[in-house]
């Protein structure tokens, strides 16, 4: 989870085998298709592909598992024994490609298709539960969905015992467009089975509006949305991953001599520099083109990653293992022509560096790039040109930060990137923001549920919360473990000297926060989380959102939010799903009761409605306190834990 936050440039291929040579996916330079599944495994040149990503210098790769048909790139147990051998390969694809890769210090993460049993053959499909001939989904009234799940579990858990130590995650597709994949596929169980084996690997999925009980959504593309559009200044950025195809198809699709991208080098860079200033859930943009089966690339591929290489290189340090910046942050949806400065601002791992990327430079001879106040109060001691290290100008004061460029220079067309130096009587900050936070369970969320992922205690936004499961909790008819002594750890990445701590929300009783330099080790400090008594008794009765003429029930979207730990919501048209009143000023009504007490409250349309204010508690440290992970635990049993944030102040070594 680490690394998969500091990523920032990676690469998603798929290689694809259809079943038999007339489906045809992933092809060779001539366009041909190999004749069988052992020929298409045997064709993958793996130091190659390697060699290239290397050359290419991106950060992580993501590689197909297995996708249409359900053929696994490994000679897989799971299929044999669940009558599937025709969908078996005698060589170990993904082994091959993980230790080529793994020689070039690229992580890998594999793709997996946990749904796609609709491209399977009638017999097959029986076989395995899905039922029977159908379009994207099962004949509900064939389907068995607990078979299905116990045959897609079997091939996970493989995958995880082969491979876990050495991949960074799975990536599982989503599979419908309509975001009801739930109705398929039993999400806790999966997750139950990934993270027993390993924990730490992140579970990501292309995100159509969930990511169900998966950790992180990635903004899928394919010449749709705003992608449709082939100029880069059209192409918002996200906070979650972005992953889009430049060329016609995900895999391999055109012979070579054909020229197969849609997008141009400059508009490809100059959009991973804006995503990298964007991306607070890791992993920046994933460019997405296929191998060809025997090697290489469609025509174009490497002329346009080699371009891009050589002009990451310079500049690497302020992309690539980074962070998005807290100073200067930009907003999820921005594109190049928005940026009010010019540029965006990424920060080095240690939070000793703010790097400024400025997209669009000042016209008119001027040589000085003017920035607003860095909104989290940060002071800088100077500036450099990162391209040639040559001194650049730097005033900061009241009104903002402005930075000149060095004599003799100029405003680079595609990019000019500035290093600030933060200064050592800067404030401190909160160390936590953004980075790696395991929690010991979650309640799955249903079918609307957000992101599942704990970073919600870590994201910097208190109306978000992650929440221990309660006990009794079920999904579907079936009970889920119990999580009476919950937990939660961050890994700050690197040790840090710790100033104080605060933590949002209610924790509840007995709960202490731990600190260590090591995953494993003793904790170095041990501090009580001081409780003050017990917690409202709260209870959503009735919720209307709209005016009095036209108003939309959202009851149950309010309980849900007291249920998660959400606090505040937002009167806004996204809690209906609607307008309810359109050009009309509307009003979020709560008839609540509080500990017996029966209250109504209205909130303005666009203002905040506030569940219930978290506690903040603010804890000491002593002087010349170093730890890398910090733990928060329940240590006796009790009630669900509330986690709003979790924040640690300090400075990196």
């Amino acid at each position: 989870m680490t690394r998969f936050l500091k990523s920032k440039y990676g690469f998603f291929v798929h290689y694809v085998w259809g079943g038999s040579p007339d489906k045809r996916f992933t092809i060779d330079k001539e366009g041909g298709v190999p004749q069988s599944f052992d020929e298409f495994a045997r064709a993958f040149d793996a130091e190659g592909f390697a060699s290239d990503l290397s050359r290419w210098g991106v950060e992580y790769v993501i590689l197909t598992a297995w996708h249409y048909n359900i053929n696994p790139l490994f000679p897989s147990e799971t299929m044999k024994k669940w009558g599937l051998d025709g969908h078996r390969c005698e060589r170990d694809v993904l082994g091959d490609v993980i230790q080529a890769c793994k020689a070039k210090g690229i992580p890998v993460m594999l793709y997996t298709h946990p749904r796609d049993g609709h491209d399977l053959n009638l017999e097959d499909q029986i076989k395995t539960g899905w039922g029977g001939p159908n379009g994207t989904d099962p004949d509900w009234s064939k389907f068995d969905r607990k078979k299905w799940n116990d045959f897609t579990n079997d091939l996970y858990r493989e995958l995880i015992v082969r491979y876990g130590d050495d991949i960074i995650g799975i990536f599982s597709d989503e599979g419908s467009a309509a975001g009801d994949s739930w109705r398929v596929i039993d999400y806790p169980r999966l997750r139950r089975t990934v993270k027993s084996l390993q924990p730490d690997l992140v579970m990501e999925q292309n995100w159509y509006g969930t990511v169900y009980s998966l950790d992180i959504g990635c903004k899928e593309y394919a010449h749709w949305g705003e992608f449709a559009n082939r100029d880069g200044n059209a192409w918002p950025a996200w906070r979650m991953p972005v992953g889009t195809i430049f060329t016609p198809a995900w895999w391999a699709s055109k012979p070579a001599g054909e020229r197969a991208t849609y997008f141009s080098a400059e508009d490809m860079f100059r959009y991973s520099v804006l995503q990298a200033g964007a991306n607070h859930e890791g992993s920046g943009i994933q460019w997405a083109a296929g191998n060809y089966a025997g090697g290489g690339w469609e025509t174009g591929v490497a002329e346009v990653m080699d371009q891009m290489a050589a002009w990451m290189k310079p500049i690497a340090p302020s992309i690539k293992t980074t962070y998005a910046s807290l100073s200067w942050p930009t907003a999820q949806g921005t594109r190049i022509p928005d940026l009010k400065w010019g540029g965006v601002a990424t920060r080095s791992t240690d939070d000793s560096r703010e790097y400024i990327h400025i997209l669009t430079p000042p016209t008119g001879g001027e040589r000085t790039v003017k920035l607003p106040p860095p909104v989290d109060g940060r002071r800088f001691s100077g500036a450099l040109l990162l391209s040639n290290r040559k001194t650049a100008g730097l005033e900061q004061d009241a009104e903002g930060v402005r930075i000149t460029l060095p004599d003799g220079e100029s405003w680079n067309p595609l990019h000019t990137v500035f290093v600030l130096k933060v200064a050592e009587d800067s404030p401190v900050q909160n160390i936590a923001q953004w980075k790696a936070f395991r929690g010991s369970s979650f309640p799955d969320p249903g079918p609307q549920g957000g992101s599942a992922w704990p970073f919600a205690a870590v994201d910097g936004d208190p109306a978000t919360a992650w929440r221990s499961r309660s006990s009794g909790t079920m999904e579907g008819n079936e009970a889920q473990p119990d999580d009476r002594t919950p937990s939660g750890r961050i890994d700050l990445g690197q040790v840090a000297e710790i100033t104080h701590l605060e933590v949002l929300g209610d924790v509840g009783e007995s709960v202490v926060v731990e600190l260590a330099e090591e995953a494993d080790s003793e904790p170095s400090l041990l501090i009580d989380v001081p409780h003050e008594g017990g917690r409202p008794k709260l209870e959503i009765l009735k919720a209307t959102y709209g005016t009095d003429a036209a108003e939309v029930d959202v009851t149950q979207y309010l309980k849900d939010a007291v249920s998660s730990g959400a606090s505040p919501v937002m009167a806004t048209n996204a809690l209906a799903g609607q307008d309810p009143a359109p050009g009309q000023v509307k009003r979020l009504r709560v008839e609540i009761r509080v500990n017996g007490v029966h209250e109504v409250r209205v909130t303005p349309e666009n203002s905040l409605f506030e569940v219930s204010k978290p506690s903040l508690v603010r804890l000491s440290v002593k002087e010349g306190t170093l730890a890398r992970y910090v733990r928060i635990r329940r240590t006796r049993a009790g009630e669900p834990m509330i986690l709003h944030e979790l924040r640690v102040f300090g400075r990196f070594r």
